[in-house]
Parts: structure tokens; sequence; C-alpha cells
């Protein structure tokens, strides 16, 4: 693994299930997801994102939050977002670090799966 994905559940490519959500989201917990790349544009406080295909043809709830205003709303895609790197559980031959213990999956983020206003990557 590269060194400066050291400490995270996944790297780019892996396919992931996602493992927790925020409340408005909560349909999406065993959605399979495709990891594409880090995402940058959240502050550093809200933990580790990356840009996610969800890898099911029916859309899925994702919030929507402008950082400017703090307004949030619901819609409903299936193109990609952010989501939280200790939300997801990488799928990978081997059960070795890809699985995490349970108590990190529920400790408690700032954020669940989201696009910012006018995000297209």
């Amino acid at each position: 693994m590269e060194a400066r994905f050291a400490g995270l559940r996944c790297r780019p490519g892996d396919l992931a299930v996602i493992v927790q959500e925020d409340p408005e989201c909560l349909a999406n917990i065993g959605q399979l997801v495709r990891v594409i790349r880090k995402y940058h544009r959240f502050p550093a406080d809200w933990g580790f994102h990356w840009w996610v295909q969800p890898l099911i043809s029916q859309p899925s709830p994702v919030i929507i939050e402008d950082l400017e205003t703090g307004a949030r709303r619901i819609e409903f895609d299936n193109g990609p977002r952010a989501h939280l790197d200790a939300w997801l559980r990488p799928l990978r031959d081997s059960d070795g670090p890809a699985l995490m213990d349970e108590e990190q999956e529920r400790r408690p983020a700032v954020h669940a799966p989201m696009v910012l206003e006018g995000d297209t990557a």
C-alpha cells in the first residue's frame, strides 16, 4: 500500500461496502461502491473522505451541502459522492488489514456521503 494511504481502510480502486451512515442516508448501508480517489474539499477535521461511485443502478440518498451557508438537502441519484473512509469496509482477497474492528466502525463521524454544491469531481 502506498505510504500516503497508510492507516486508512480503503485505497483507490477498491470495492467497498458502506457500513455506517448518517440517519438521512441509512438506506446506503450495505451498498457496494468503487473507491475512485481522495476527496479533498472537506475540512480536515471532518476526517478522510474518498470520492466513491455507487455500483447500483437505482438512485440512493446523498446529502448536498453548501459549505458557505450550511444549507443541506437530500437528493437521490447514483452519481459519485464523497464518503468517509471509516464508514467503508473494503473487499479484498485477504481478510487482513481490510477488515477493521467493530469499535472503529461505530465511531461517530461528522458527515455522511455528500456532494458540495456544484461538485462534479
